[in-house]
């Protein structure tokens, strides 16, 4: 197809992209036939909510939409070409474990408070908490590994001030 160069083809800024959207589907829809309990379900929706918070400090900080990638491990958000500073990549790193322990908490006071005790309630408590907390561990990849590495460059270029 020929383009009209009146109107040249614009760059994605930001959207969904699946790179294998046939396994992506069929890995989910067999893991929720098998799901009796429904805890995948509320896992997923976790893992979500997770994402969310990035994209949400992702849009304050940038002011545009980020790339989505969904593979059949989970999503992604990519930040190919955008430069942060140290201070607004830990804001964004942070975000996705903060939204699931603030979930985590606001779910516990509402059952305690409002709606009573319930096993879903417990649930999605218990899995905000370890989906906030397994992506605080200080691995490569996860939310904690770029914490780690935001606050010792930040350290660093504190300890470089410093001596000048």
């Amino acid at each position: 197809m020929i383009r009209s160069k009146r109107f040249p083809r614009q760059p994605r800024r930001g959207g969904i992209r699946m790179p294998s959207p046939c396994l992506f589907l069929f890995c989910t829809a067999l893991a929720l036939t098998v799901d009796d309990t429904g805890l995948l379900r509320m896992g997923l929706l976790c893992a979500l909510l997770h994402e969310c918070g990035h994209i949400a400090a992702y849009l304050a900080l940038v002011g545009r939409w980020p790339v989505i990638e969904v593979t059949p491990a989970g999503l992604c958000m990519r930040m190919r070409g955008v430069w942060l500073s140290s201070g607004q990549e830990l804001i964004l790193a942070a975000a996705g474990p903060m939204v699931n322990l603030v979930l985590c908490s606001l779910s516990i006071l509402l059952m305690d408070g409002l709606f009573g005790y319930s096993y879903r309630g417990y649930w999605f408590a218990t899995i905000n908490l370890l989906v906030g907390c397994s992506n605080l561990l200080p691995f490569p990849g996860l939310d904690g590994g770029r914490i780690l590495v935001c606050l010792a460059r930040g350290a660093r270029s504190g300890l470089h001030s410093r001596r000048k």
